[in-house]
């Protein structure tokens, strides 16, 4: 019998978040292209524009930064998006679990092997997906409060254990070796990016954890009664966050030979920024892997060309910002169009 379900009969999603309404207007096909490709053509749009316009964009050292940034805030979107779509809104503690293993990997491996660090790194990773899948999924605590707390316990037991130390790999050891890895112009950090897209994009939508994962986004209560064990669909969310952050932390400290306490701050807001932006719906049952890989790139390539054009941080993060609320609004207009 399949875990995800407590009978032997497979869970079908409700037909209502699956079949498009008789009679939809033009405005309302609109809105939901906007809202679920859209981010194809903007994308598109915003290279052509920057390769055309943005002096300095298309040269080779722009571009390889430009996946260097990207990599591991994509890597935590991508695992994030399981999260969103389930309905749960969004893991906070994936800045501390980013940061835990970077931490892990450059610290403990100065004194163990790489293999023992990775592993201990990702045992944490458990632990994370644990207690905010089990609090979330099984006690229906708030996910933002749950991830939130999770958050400060996780950096004050990092900070305090590493007392606030920057740790630094050995120059030309395995790690920075490994960071410094280049296809083209193309960074290792990128190339990681797009397996664990290929993996994860594969687990959303074509396996029998994906589809349950999209329908109790959809309808939390239709899919709980269609038999689906919904408190362990929302475990495996979480692990799989807690999965992609560790590796993304495995990845920044790569690229970097270094590890901090606080060299993951803001991801949590980065990967959600991407993932909304990407089209996958805040309110859970919409979404792919897909989307939210186009929504990391929107948003490095546009903070990316701002920062050539001179522009102040500041006004990068009303740029962001805006474009979120933009993204929402859009999304919480075109549910409501579709289900008039």
């Amino acid at each position: 019998m399949n875990q995800l379900t407590q009978s032997p009969v497979a869970a079908a999603p409700p037909a209502a978040a699956q079949v498009e309404p008789v009679g939809r207007s033009a405005t309302g096909t609109a809105l939901l292209w906007a809202a679920e490709r859209g981010i194809v053509v903007f994308t598109a749009a915003l290279i052509l524009a920057s390769v055309v316009f943005v002096d300095g964009f298309a040269s080779a050292v722009n571009i390889a930064d430009v996946f260097h940034r990207a990599a591991p805030i994509g890597i935590v979107a991508v695992g994030m998006t399981f999260v969103v779509i389930s309905g749960n809104y969004l893991d906070l503690s994936v800045v501390a679990q980013v940061a835990t293993s970077a931490v892990i990997l450059i610290g403990v491996s100065n004194s163990v092997s790489i293999p023992v660090a990775i592993a201990l790194a990702f045992a944490v990773s458990v632990a994370y997906g644990l207690v905010n899948g089990v609090a979330v999924g099984y006690f229906k605590a708030n996910a933002v409060i749950v991830t939130l707390s999770t958050t400060f316990v996780g950096l004050g037991l990092l900070r305090w254990l590493s007392g606030g130390s920057i740790y630094f790999g050995p120059a030309d050891g395995p790690i920075e070796s490994f960071g410094d890895i280049k296809l083209g112009v193309v960074p290792v950090s990128a190339i990681v990016l797009v397996l664990v897209a290929i993996v994860l994009g594969f687990l959303l939508s074509r396996t029998n954890f994906g589809f349950a994962v999209r329908s109790f986004g959809s309808n939390k209560e239709s899919t709980r009664l269609s038999g689906v064990n919904t408190p362990l669909v929302v475990v495996g969310a979480f692990m799989i966050t807690a999965f992609a952050a560790t590796i993304a932390g495995f990845v920044l400290a790569a690229y970097s030979n270094t590890a901090v306490s606080s060299m993951s701050d803001g991801y949590d807001f980065g990967a959600l920024a991407a993932i909304i932006i990407g089209g996958t719906s805040v309110f859970g049952g919409r979404g792919s892997v897909l989307r939210t890989v186009l929504g990391v790139i929107f948003v490095s390539v546009l903070t990316n060309v701002l920062v050539l054009s001179g522009a102040d941080f500041g006004w990068q993060q009303v740029a962001i910002g805006s474009l979120i609320v933009l993204a929402v609004s859009v999304d919480a207009l075109a549910r409501k169009v579709s289900r008039t």
